[in-house]
């Protein structure tokens, strides 16, 4: 490479930058250029910091500096930022606040004086590289896709004199340089590198070494270069079923970073380097945003972060609500086959995650909730990325069962129970509107199917809006039907009660209503589920077997339960009956305000319990106070009935009262 001091020529040789900057030796303080604009100089901040973090551990080392001349060149580089930061001043919106960014290049500093941990200082650098970013709307990755090409060819005609052709140094020219030229194949150097750090420092150069500021590339050329370098130390093939990340985050995460992400997202270790290579050789340069619903989750993710360093905190809600809604959302059923655990655990996250931003957390806290998102998002990207294996006919045919008898279980219960009651007390003429409630809601069901996969398609968002609707309304009937229940003790008082409520006036509302809003909720759920089982390479016979069967059992819990009102004493029958169409709505209630909560319709306050989605148990204290709501309410009601006490009543009704029919 060629350097002029006081006078710049193109180079014509190695991109000595890297070189320098990742080898122990002389000052690395960036080149300032006179007249630099504010944004430039904000890059040369973000630059300094983000070197300083990076080699921070090299100097420092249990409190005790462990490399007295990488200690005082960090010393240096911050009195460089602590220059920039002091005559740094972005513009805010009239009224705002503007951040002290001197402040926070301060903290740095003391905290390097300090010889505090590399984690107390990296977690520093974030936050205030976070705050520089967003107040000066810098990039942290390409608007569009590098061009490998033009990386390659700006890396052999600029770089590859001294870092040799394969990156690994081995040339003449580095030969006689010192300190020796980075060889990125060597892991001490591969592991920390990011294409933003490259990026950066081909744009300021480093002070004191031969490297110059590559100021003649235009941005697209240092992004190439700096994708095409972070891909150069990986030789083995590039491997398929890759997470799908998006482009900002491969720009601002490193080899080692990436490692241990996909480690902890359950990807093998002798696929870890496949892996590894295809996302630095081929994912930067396609678009895959499109494979992967989860790709949106990412961006949205990453959006939210960049609006919390701006302080626009209602932007960032909005972001992450989408990014479950949008992104997660539809992978759902997928996922639930694979690993039903972990949907439950991301939604649990993405809540957690919203109520820490609205509760005035900081933006390291939030962005250590995103960071920690991010992660379970990438076990499940990877799990869905997995080439399918054709099903076989018995396991089609039972994850099918599976789904309705899971789905539809709680719908089956509350109509038995209510056909159990209408035969008990000798209503059967108005057993039709539970009936004719029921098959509607499966009939909208099928129309639910075709509309969403022909016609329109249903969002996240109107999904779970429909499920919280439909689950609080069948709560309100359910209440509305069970309440009084409970609070009568005698069966004679029950008679009364259910012909009251039974009469053809109140029919349609209180026994059509709530069989239509229980079974079309399930349906409306069990239809998606079928969308996502049909998708995985199962058998399209096989999921109808299985279907019929899972109604065939479904039915038989509907059979047995209201027939056992022939033969079960009215007192305890009643008595049971009440407590199940009570318990499913405190169930419901759970299910409705859950599901409105992820639309961000209704706020949420986690608190740390255990989750049982499938009893509508949800840890947030929006969820169990209205289920504590409704069990209060059964018990004031047994306590009132307790006291109304009365003469005991004969265990079956006089047939003036009631007479069973089929």
């Amino acid at each position: 490479m060629i350097v002029i001091f006081g006078k710049r020529r193109r180079p014509a040789g190695s991109l000595l930058l890297l070189v320098l900057l990742l080898v122990a030796g002389a000052s690395r303080r960036a080149r300032a250029d006179a007249g630099d604009s504010p944004e430039i100089e904000a890059q040369r901040l973000v630059h300094i910091l983000g070197y300083t973090a990076s080699d921070y551990g090299g100097a420092v080392a249990n409190g005790a500096i462990s490399n007295p001349s990488e200690y005082e060149e960090q010393l240096s580089l911050l009195a460089d930022a602590t220059k920039i930061a002091a005559h740094l001043h972005p513009a805010v919106a009239e009224g705002a606040t503007a951040p002290d960014l001197a402040a926070g290049v301060a903290k740095v500093r003391s905290l390097v004086e300090g010889k505090a941990s590399e984690a107390q200082v990296g977690a520093a650098v974030v936050e205030i590289r976070g705050v520089i970013t967003s107040a000066f709307h810098l990039a942290e990755a390409p608007s569009t896709p590098p061009d490998p090409l033009r990386g390659r060819a700006l890396f052999l005609e600029n770089c590859a004199t001294c870092h040799g052709d394969t990156g690994r140094a081995d040339t003449a020219r580095a030969q006689s340089l010192t300190p020796h030229p980075a060889n990125f194949h060597d892991p001490r150097v591969g592991d920390a590198l990011t294409p933003l750090r490259v990026a950066g420092t081909v744009r300021f150069g480093i002070n004191g070494t031969a490297m110059v500021p590559f100021t003649f590339l235009s941005d697209a050329d240092r992004w190439a270069l700096a994708f095409y370098v972070t891909g150069l130390r990986h030789e083995t093939a590039p491997g398929e079923g890759s997470p799908t990340y998006t482009l900002a985050e491969l720009s601002i995460r490193s080899d080692a970073q990436l490692a241990i992400e996909l480690a902890a997202a359950g990807v093998p270790a002798d696929r870890r380097e496949a892996i590894l290579s295809d996302l630095r050789r081929r994912a930067p340069y396609e678009d895959r945003a499109g494979k992967s619903p989860l790709s949106i989750a990412r961006a949205k993710l990453d959006r939210a972060r960049v609006a919390v360093a701006r302080g626009d905190r209602a932007a960032a809600r909005g972001e992450i609500i989408d990014a479950y809604l949008e992104g997660i959302e539809p992978a759902e059923g997928p996922l639930r086959s694979m690993d039903v655990s972990l949907v439950n655990g991301l939604e649990q996250r993405f809540g957690a995650l919203r109520a820490r931003l609205e509760s005035g957390a900081t933006p390291a806290e939030i962005d250590d909730g995103i960071a920690g998102l991010l992660g379970e998002v990438t076990r499940a990207d990877y799990l869905l990325a997995q080439p399918a294996e054709e099903r076989g006919f018995v396991s089609t045919a039972v994850s099918s069962g599976g789904i309705l008898l899971r789905e539809g279980v709680e719908a089956a219960l509350l109509i038995a129970a209510l056909l159990g009651i209408a035969t008990q007390a000798g209503l059967g003429e108005r057993k039709r509107w539970i009936h004719a409630g029921y098959l509607s809601a499966l009939a909208l069901g099928l129309v639910t199917w075709f509309a969403s996969s022909r016609l329109i398609a249903v969002s996240g968002a109107r999904r779970e809006m429909i499920e919280g609707v439909t689950a609080l309304l069948a709560t309100l009937v359910l209440f509305y039907v069970s309440f009084s229940l409970l609070a009568k003790k005698e069966v004679a008082r029950w008679m009364k009660f259910l012909r009251a409520q039974v009469s053809p006036t109140r029919a349609a509302v209180s026994l059509f209503g709530v069989a239509f809003l229980a079974a079309y909720r399930e349906a409306f759920e069990t239809v998606l589920f079928y969308q996502a089982l049909l998708a995985s390479n199962a058998g399209t016979v096989a999921a109808l077997v299985g279907a019929l069967g899972g109604a065939i059992v479904l039915a038989v819990i509907v059979l047995a339960y209201s027939r056992a009102g022939r033969f079960a004493p009215p007192q305890v029958f009643f008595k049971v009956s009440s407590y199940l169409l009570y318990a499913l709505a405190v169930v419901f209630v759970g299910q409705g305000i859950a599901a409105l909560q992820l639309t961000g319709t209704l706020p949420i306050h986690p608190v740390a319990m255990p989750s049982l989605p499938a009893l509508g148990v949800h840890p947030t204290i929006e969820t169990c106070a209205a289920q504590l709501v409704l069990v209060a309410l059964a018990a004031f009601a047994w306590v009132r009935s307790a006291r109304q006490g009365g003469a005991p009543e004969a265990q079956r009704p006089p047939s003036s009262i009631a007479k069973p029919t089929a």
